[in-house]
């Protein structure tokens, strides 16, 4: 059963112009939520909303920010409560990935991911938190990955922030744990979005992708359970059990053969 909010109050979404982001929106939208949409995209979240709008009967706004620059999370803290509803929701999904060797990334590239993977969610969460407490009710979902669970080469940074997001967000929820707020780290793996073609890897998965609506609803169905640390299907589940029980320095130095460029 979808996590149901009966207050109706407002959730927010980063990354909200597409894949998962825009399927979150989707699914609380027939929840009953007011949203505020997020991307830097202003004609394909105007669409999001439009596609939304034809379907359910909610409040929807949108804004077009950048949040991968500094102080974009007191910009978002801005325009959620100009939409005057409590923030019942805050689901830091935005975020890009860099594929390829570390020496030869682009020095600003690096800069935008740390600021967009690890500022902008902590700043963010650090303003929409304490409201949150004190009305004794609310969620903060993180979009982490499986890639958190293990240094990879040729993603490095990528990886590290995600670690960072899962260690984050599980300290964070056993810190909020009576107080009625239920913070996750969603752990998506290998999902059926233009994320990788973004960062230039595809990744060789027999398998195939995993659904953005697999990931939302298990997502959604994990915050009745108040788990921090949600996987998606099996493969979720398998990739943190190896990462768990073999020897990390084999786990590395096979993902780096698995995700290493091939040659020029």
């Amino acid at each position: 059963m979808i996590y149901q909010n009966q207050d109706h109050g407002l959730a927010i979404i980063t990354g909200a112009s597409q894949g998962i982001g825009a399927e979150y929106a989707r699914v609380l939208a027939a929840q009953g939520h007011a949203l505020l949409l997020i991307g830097r995209d202003e004609l394909r979240l105007q669409s999001v909303s439009k596609e939304i709008t034809q379907l359910h009967e909610v409040e929807i706004s949108t804004q077009c920010l950048d949040l991968s620059l500094a102080g974009s999370a007191h910009q978002l803290f801005v325009a959620a409560r100009d939409c005057g509803k409590p923030v019942d929701m805050l689901i830091n999904n935005a975020g890009f990935g860099l594929y390829g060797e570390f020496v030869n990334m682009a020095l600003p590239r690096i800069q935008e991911m740390l600021q967009l993977h690890i500022n902008t969610i902590v700043e963010s969460t650090r303003l929409f938190l304490p409201a949150m407490i004190e009305r004794q009710t609310g969620t903060i979902i993180n979009v982490s990955s499986v890639a958190g669970f293990l240094p990879i080469p040729y993603i490095a940074e990528y990886a590290a922030t995600k670690a960072f997001l899962l260690s984050f967000s599980e300290a964070l929820a056993e810190e909020v744990r009576e107080s009625g707020v239920s913070i996750q780290a969603c752990c998506p793996g290998y999902t059926e979005t233009n994320f990788h073609n973004t960062a230039g890897y595809h990744p060789r998965n027999p398998i195939g992708p995993q659904t953005v609506s697999q990931v939302v609803q298990t997502s959604l169905e994990a915050i009745e359970k108040k788990q921090p640390r949600v996987t998606i299907g099996w493969q979720g589940w398998l990739s943190d059990r190896l990462t768990r029980f073999l020897p990390r320095t084999l786990m590395i130095r096979m993902a780096g053969n698995r995700v290493k460029p091939p040659p020029p």
